[in-house]
């Protein structure tokens, strides 16, 4: 019988070293060198609650984007079994007009924008977006706060990955525009 406990105690001592927790913002502080074995991080201040809900904003060219933002607890687990608080995005692009030039409010969420982490500064939020791949319509997206008083504006940013392109048609547009900030009201 004591030999079942202490072979019981000694896997849950295993386990709970491997199933470490740390916080987003543990994780925004760490370079790879450093960083703690993890499974799971956790929006423990609620960082990421400020960015929730339908955003909306119109671009210099005159597309008008809508935003919405989710946040995801415990995300993932599936290839490296770490589990995530991020935020998931979804957003539709219409012309001045109202046609609709771009919509992933109906995809998945591995096909939406996926959440990752802060800066060391806790205030850009990075996310990952891949729209039209074969174009480099993909890259990161920095979600942040103009004047962190005012919850009610936001600035979104997204930068094309660096990718040689070899069948993108002539004159093609990334559906973010690339490297210039979106000011986004909150719905």
């Amino acid at each position: 019988m004591k030999n079942k406990i202490g072979y019981t105690l000694l896997i849950l001592g295993i386990v709970s070293c491997r199933a470490q927790t740390i916080s987003l913002d543990q994780l925004s502080q760490c370079e790879k060198a450093n960083c703690p074995e993890y499974t799971t991080v956790k929006d423990t201040n609620n960082r990421l609650n400020k960015f929730t809900g339908i955003w909306k904003g119109t671009n210099s060219d005159g597309r008008v984007y809508e935003f919405s933002f989710v946040k995801k607890e415990n995300d993932g687990g599936w290839f490296n079994q770490k589990f995530w608080d991020k935020l998931i995005g979804r957003f539709v692009v219409k012309n001045n007009t109202g046609n609709i030039l771009y919509t992933s409010m109906n995809a998945n969420d591995l096909n939406a924008i996926e959440g990752f982490q802060f800066d060391k500064n806790l205030i850009k939020y990075q996310m990952y977006y891949s729209g039209n791949a074969e174009c480099n319509d993909k890259g990161y997206v920095y979600l942040s706060f103009p004047d962190p008083s005012n919850l009610n504006q936001m600035k979104l940013v997204f930068m094309q990955d660096m990718d040689i392109i070899a069948s993108c048609p002539n004159g093609y547009k990334t559906v973010i525009p690339d490297a210039k900030g979106i000011i986004l009201i909150k719905q």
